[in-house]
């Protein structure tokens, strides 16, 4: 079929011309405008990724002579941005979940094609949104070597450039805050927030225009998440610069990601390559969970940071992670560290809270902080209520302690609630 450069370059794997039709009517009545190719073999499927270029491929799980699963590998070969969404009859969860964590994009079932064109709409978004993450990075770095250069500049030039480098300046926020999630991601993946197993909130005040936290919210599978919560020191350009390469790092992480102590490895060992490059200390404090509302693990690895917290619905007590387990030094100091996982149990109804110190370092007229007590106290009068209510609470009285006085380095909090945990047997919620 021509290419039109204005329609959807569509490849599928399938070896049944009725399903073809099908699939073709779902994507016409989704009001898709598409080119469609159909092949069934493996030397086909290789030369229409090459010839036909596609921007989304539509893969048969089962054929004669080729199956989805190596179609798979084959695309994350030759195409490694190009979704890749798995349609088939009948399959058992266990192969669905193992597609998904070998990159497949998502998964129709063959009888319930209307999903389909959500599904494309949505793998379409991911890929622009990961392209837009792409660019925004490569404009960051350039901004980099452009505010370098000017500090090298003459004292005299300094006051000349000062409304250009205001400009740069809120870029760089601009840029930075592209980097934080713009909507939170639900469980299973696809359904409305209001379904979701999980659901999130957040409050995040940078001291300047630029910050040195950075967190990110990431679904490992339908039934589990991480969430990655940083804090480099000190605050502005710099800080900022290296909250840039942390978010990058932890985007490599690929298959690591669902083990909380051996991504904080990782992620140490390329920093500190990294940071000893440089002159003068940098380090970066971390926390980094995941939940899986199947097994109801709530697995934990902590480099520095101040201890995320369990508040349990069912007992209203507030459990403190670091209190029975050994946390590991902030990360780029030390190359070889190993750090621990940990690991509790979470209940329906249970959140969890992470933190940088920013939140409880912050001081009232007579220069006390705050502190790391006085918040697990707060916390604790507040147990009783609704996460998002619990948050706002907690926040007024940091905001009622200092008086009008701002606050003194970044602050983040991130909370994460398990509305519901999936029926006995299943494996979604």
């Amino acid at each position: 079929m021509q290419k039109n450069s204005q329609s959807l370059r569509i490849l599928a794997l399938e070896d049944s011309e009725i399903d073809e039709a099908l699939i073709n009517r779902e994507l016409k009545q989704g009001g898709i405008d598409f080119v469609f190719i159909r092949v069934e073999s493996r030397s086909d499927f290789a030369r229409a990724i090459k010839d036909f270029q596609p921007e989304i491929i539509l893969s048969d799980y089962k054929l004669p002579t080729f199956d989805g699963a190596q179609a798979l590998v084959m695309a994350k070969q030759l195409c490694p941005d190009v979704p890749v969404i798995m349609i088939s009859g009948v399959v058992g969860e266990e192969v669905a979940v193992e597609l998904l964590k070998n990159g497949a994009t998502d998964f129709v079932l063959k009888d319930k094609l209307g999903r389909l064109v959500p599904v494309v709409q949505r793998a379409l978004q991911e890929v622009e949104s990961r392209n837009a993450r792409r660019r925004a990075e490569e404009q960051l770095r350039e901004l980099n070597e452009k505010l370098e250069h000017r500090v090298a500049e003459r004292t005299r030039e300094l006051w000349e450039k000062n409304t250009l480098m205001e400009e740069d300046l809120e870029m760089a926020r601009e840029l930075q805050m592209a980097f934080l999630p713009t909507t939170f991601p639900t469980l299973p993946q696809g359904v409305s927030p209001a379904t979701s197993a999980v659901k999130f909130c957040s409050l995040f005040y940078p001291t300047s225009r630029v910050s040195g936290d950075i967190y990110n919210i990431v679904p490992l599978s339908e039934t589990a998440v991480a969430v990655f919560v940083c804090d480099v020191m000190g605050h502005g350009v710099r800080a900022a610069l290296v909250t840039a390469m942390m978010r990058a790092l932890e985007e490599q992480l690929g298959d690591l990601a669902s083990d909380p102590g051996k991504s904080l490895t990782q992620i140490n060992r390329s920093l500190h390559v990294i940071l000893q490059q440089l002159d003068t200390t940098l380090f970066v404090t971390a926390s980094y969970y995941v939940v899986d509302i199947v097994t109801k693990r709530l697995t934990y690895a902590i480099a520095g940071h101040p201890s995320p917290l369990v508040v349990h619905h069912g007992t209203e007590k507030v459990e403190v992670l670091t209190d029975s387990f050994d946390t590991g030094p902030a990360m780029g100091l030390f190359e070889d560290v190993e750090y621990l996982t940990g690991e509790t149990t979470v209940e329906e109804g249970d959140f969890i809270l992470t933190f940088t110190d920013g939140i409880f370092e912050v001081e009232n007229e007579q220069e006390q902080a705050f502190s790391e007590v006085r918040l697990r106290e707060s916390i604790q009068n507040h147990v009783g209520l609704p996460m998002l209510k619990l948050v706002n609470e907690v926040s007024d009285e940091i905001v009622h302690f200092a008086k009008g006085r701002e606050f003194t380095d970044d602050a983040c909090l991130i909370g994460m609630e398990i509305t519901r945990l999936p029926k006995c047997g299943t494996g979604v919620a």
